[in-house]
């Protein structure tokens, strides 16, 4: 969390209790990942339990304090019942600490994305998908010269053993140097 953050902390005695912690971030993962017909609002997928230990698991009561005063969250900012309340609060936490707003939005879209829930989901729209691709690949037909010939023809097919490396000679690159992507940068 920034130090300008950190300016917005104190401003109540008490810590959040464990119970309202995860509404108030169940509540931000929602509003970045509301979720539609076939898909799962980002807490329904268990997102914020995944951002909680990523990203909160080691902040101190002052850090939650002050992400929680960003949000509005006890003067009915994120905590609203009104939908704009809610995305103006999240638009104005991106604007006080973009290093922070970014930070946790990577982290819920990348949860959001890993959980099986939502795996599921992609596999439902005829996508394949895996949790785990490097383990077992995607299935792929091997190339077909007939098959996977550009038809649009534009271009043209160079077999690879008709490629030959393009003469730089002409351009004297070892002794010109340029002033951005030379060999002076």
């Amino acid at each position: 969390m920034s130090s300008q953050s950190l300016a917005f902390a104190g401003e109540r005695n008490s810590p959040l209790s464990p119970p309202e912690r995860t509404r108030m971030i169940r509540a931000l993962v929602d509003e970045l990942i509301p979720g539609s017909e076939g898909w799962p609002s980002a807490s329904e997928a268990g997102v914020h339990g995944i951002v909680a230990m990523r990203l909160f698991a080691d902040w101190s009561d002052v850090q939650i304090t002050a992400l929680a005063d960003l949000l509005g969250w006890e003067k009915d900012g994120l905590s609203s019942a009104n939908g704009e309340t809610r995305i103006a609060s999240v638009k104005a936490f991106e604007d006080a600490d973009t290093e922070l707003f970014d930070k946790v939005y990577t982290a819920v879209t990348l949860a959001y994305y890993e959980t099986p829930f939502v795996i599921e989901a992609i596999r439902n729209t005829g996508r394949p998908y895996s949790h785990r691709p490097h383990l077992t690949g995607y299935d792929m037909a091997p190339f077909d010269f007939n098959r996977d010939l550009p038809a649009h023809r534009r271009g043209h097919y160079l077999e690879t053993e008709n490629v030959r490396p393009v003469d730089m000679s002409s351009l004297d690159l070892d002794t010109v140097k340029t002033d951005h992507w030379g060999l002076e940068r």
